[in-house]
């Protein structure tokens, strides 16, 4: 025989299943019972016929003796649930639509097996898998996750290493250049572009200080399986605030030297739709009022174009994004980053056999937006 908190009154068998059915309803975000239909409820629910009178003692058990708080006649007169309904106090099994939900997010965390913080991992997923499958294929799926071009292991692995706070020497191949070892504090991973990668900072010495203030990054597809903890090394944490510092860039090339910049840019009728809908950073805002009529003066050869504009540390990524909508976007200020892309369009003319390209003679020579 069960008892109540406090040790005040048994609870028995029939009481018990009472509870579980009334505990159901006034947990339920999607409807507002009244006692009437909870009433009703519990009596086709459970063996024995009670009365009204005793869903009332039941309900008041439940609040006074187990410490729920109740709420009475939200949204309409005579209803009764708990305050808190996220926490029911007997959990039920989960419904289809919740188990196919389920299914997915470890679907999607079996792509970084080999965590030993995830030993659990197993044993859920063979809970699941007890009953047949309902989709031979995912319904969430993640692009370039599906055919990792490192071990999945690797992954595990230095996930495990920055949660326990470890030094490590891995073996590293740069673009161009021999395999080399590198000894890092390692603090995050980002995926950027369908590649993995590794945010950390070397491991200082006499002649290079580092101190967790300056920031690296590693392809982990570029990056040798095995690496080796430093247990001798002390972890030193990182000074750089990772989320905003990388809220303030495209991509993962973080380079704190770098000022944030406010960029203008215009957009060809062609590709404003889905520029509005898929931002080239976060902060971009489109130039509307005496803005936009200021932009429509400056370079009317974009009549019929809209202007956007953005605040973010330029560097390779923001570059390459640019670029890659050809001439559907054009960077019009401040000066340095225009003639960044410019010069960069140049290349990719004599490469293609092009020499002669007339001179940017519109561009801003104002370094900063100073509006």
């Amino acid at each position: 025989m069960n008892y109540r908190k406090g040790g005040k009154m048994p609870v028995n068998k029939d009481a018990l299943k009472r509870y579980r059915v009334i505990d159901k309803l006034l947990s339920d975000p999607n409807n507002n019972y009244t006692t009437n239909q909870i009433f009703e409820y519990v009596n086709r629910k459970t063996d024995s016929r009670v009365g009204k009178r005793m869903i009332q003692k039941d309900i008041l058990a439940l609040e006074e003796e187990f410490g729920k708080t109740l709420l009475r006649n939200k949204g309409r007169r005579g209803t009764v649930c708990y305050e808190d309904q996220s926490t029911p106090l007997f959990y039920q099994e989960l419904t289809q639509d919740e188990e196919d939900l389920f299914r997915e997010v470890l679907s999607t965390l079996g792509q970084f097996e080999g965590l030993d913080n995830f030993t659990w991992f197993d044993l859920l997923s063979k809970k699941l898998s007890m009953k047949n499958e309902r989709q031979s294929f995912p319904i969430i799926s993640f692009g370039g996750n599906d055919i990792l071009q490192f071990s999945s292991n690797l992954l595990g692995r230095l996930f495990t290493a920055i949660s326990r706070e470890k030094a490590i020497r891995i073996k590293y191949k740069p673009f161009g250049k021999s395999e080399k070892q590198y000894e890092i504090y390692p603090y995050q991973l980002r995926q950027y572009n369908s590649r993995w990668f590794l945010i950390a900072t070397p491991v200082g010495n006499e002649d290079k200080p580092y101190k967790g203030d300056f920031i690296v990054n590693f392809a982990l597809d570029r990056m040798n399986d095995e690496f080796e903890y430093l247990e001798h090394v002390q972890y030193v944490k990182t000074t750089v605030d990772l989320k905003s510092m990388y809220e303030e860039i495209v991509g993962v090339t973080l380079d704190a030297d770098m000022e944030v910049e406010c960029i203008y840019y215009a957009v060809s009728p062609k590709s404003v739709d889905y520029i509005r809908s898929k931002m080239i950073h976060r902060t971009q805002m489109e130039a509307t009022g005496e803005e936009l009529q200021r932009l429509r003066k400056k370079y009317p050869q974009f009549k019929e174009w809209n202007f956007f504009s953005i605040e973010c540390r330029p560097n390779h990524e923001l570059f390459a994004l640019f670029e890659s909508y050809g001439g559907n976007i054009v960077v019009l200020e401040p000066y340095s980053i225009r003639a960044e892309i410019v010069e960069r369009v140049r290349l990719t003319a004599a490469n293609y056999g092009i020499a002669d390209m007339s001179g940017d003679e519109s561009a801003d020579k104002d370094k900063r937006c100073q509006y």
